[in-house]
């Protein structure tokens, strides 16, 4: 009868590292591949929520300065909503404040001042008439859960034009009413016709991952110029 053998100690121990090596691999290609769709997934939704909210900011702030009393005949030197108090206005490079009439009634409503600001990370819009500095803005939570957005750059920056309507004399074009006012460019009596220009840009990363980050830029023209005459 043949006598039967088994495997040796080095057969077993061999055997034994080229499957702790397949099983390694296996484990880090899954790894691999669980964290690229990780990274995947994060990245669409950091997309998704930035550039929803970059949407509403400029498809909002070009309403700024509408006024339903505008009709055939009106003076558009009396639009409440480019009054001093209701007037666009960027009192720092993170916040922008106007107003519009959202019911069309031709009044300026309490619930008809806007804005948006930078703060804690977050975007956050106003809906009453508070300054950049005071509570009682609503924060736009454009994420959920683990994979909240942090907002660590929004920046708005202002470029105005100026047209001086002067009778008897020929329209004159400004970078700047304030600085072409101090210039005295302007006088008193000057018809003023303002076009507003808004650049907007927004940075943000995922809470838990900062290596996932994103940059926008756009740009806003108001649609209603503000008319009005110097005083």
């Amino acid at each position: 009868m043949k006598k039967q053998t088994g495997y040796t100690l080095i057969e077993i121990m061999i055997a034994l590292l080229l499957g702790l090596i397949i099983v390694a691999a296996t484990i880090t290609i899954y790894i691999t591949t669980i964290r690229g769709s990780s990274d995947i997934v994060k990245s669409a939704r950091l997309n998704h929520d930035l550039d929803s909210a970059l949407a509403l900011m400029v498809n909002d702030i070009r309403r700024t300065g509408y006024w339903g009393g505008a009709m055939v005949g009106s003076d558009s030197r009396n639009n409440p909503f480019t009054q001093a108090a209701t007037n666009l206005q960027i009192p720092t490079s993170d916040c922008v404040l106007y107003t519009y009439d959202a019911d069309a009634d031709g009044s300026v409503d309490a619930n008809e001042y806007y804005g948006f600001r930078l703060n804690d990370g977050n975007i956050q819009m106003r809906s009453s008439s508070i300054a950049c500095d005071a509570g009682g803005w609503n924060t736009l939570n454009v994420s959920e859960g683990n994979e909240q957005i942090v907002i660590t750059n929004l920046t708005f920056t202002p470029s105005f034009k100026c047209l001086r309507k002067r009778l008897g004399v020929a329209d004159q074009s400004y970078t700047n009413c304030a600085t072409a006012a101090t210039a005295v460019n302007l006088v008193t009596g000057d018809r003023i016709i303002e076009t507003r220009e808004i650049a907007i840009a927004l940075i943000g990363h995922v809470n838990n991952d900062q290596a996932v980050i994103k940059s926008l830029a756009d740009s806003v023209t108001i649609r209603n110029d503000r008319i009005f005459t110097q005083p």
